[in-house]
């Protein structure tokens, strides 16, 4: 009897040492979010507009670059899809996250409904809307002033 469960035991053990994990790398697929998110805001009339798409910069930062005229006046604005999706939806995540200035950057909730960030120029111009969402649950969100895309530019921006 006692042979015959070790026997049994040394089975079990065999079996058991025969399977194996072997770890491997998860394949992460990143969402290509340029494919569906906008800068909306009250200088879009909170619209989709093709020139308020966001283009994708590295990794997960993306940006979308809009004119702004500086009259002293906040302008309020989202990241969002044209459906305003549950986790596409992208506005300010704490109250202290609402303003966001040229030297700043603030959290972002993509799960808001009327939480609209503001940022008042303070001077007219092209400004880059950035967001990054290399941490997915608190995505950051800055504004700076948009550099002109090459010397021709610089030198004769109305061209």
């Amino acid at each position: 009897m006692k042979n015959s469960a070790l026997l049994i035991l040394f089975l079990m053990l065999n079996v058991l040492s025969a399977c194996s994990v072997t770890p491997y790398k998860k394949d992460i697929k990143e969402t290509d979010r340029s494919e569906f998110l906008y800068l909306r805001g009250s200088f879009t009339w909170w619209d989709v507009e093709a020139h308020a798409k966001v283009e994708k910069v590295s990794g997960q930062l993306y940006k979308a670059r809009v004119e702004l005229i500086a009259d002293s006046k906040p302008y309020e604005f989202k990241f969002a899809d044209e459906n305003w999706s549950l986790g596409s939806n992208c506005g300010y995540y704490a109250l202290s996250d609402k303003t966001a200035d040229l030297s700043n950057t603030v959290n972002a909730n993509c799960k808001a409904k009327f939480e609209p960030f503001e940022f008042t120029p303070p001077e007219t111009g092209d400004y880059d809307f950035f967001i990054d969402f290399t941490n997915e649950k608190f995505p950051k969100v800055w504004v700076r002033a948009a550099q002109a895309e090459s010397l021709l530019d610089q030198i004769v921006p109305d061209l």
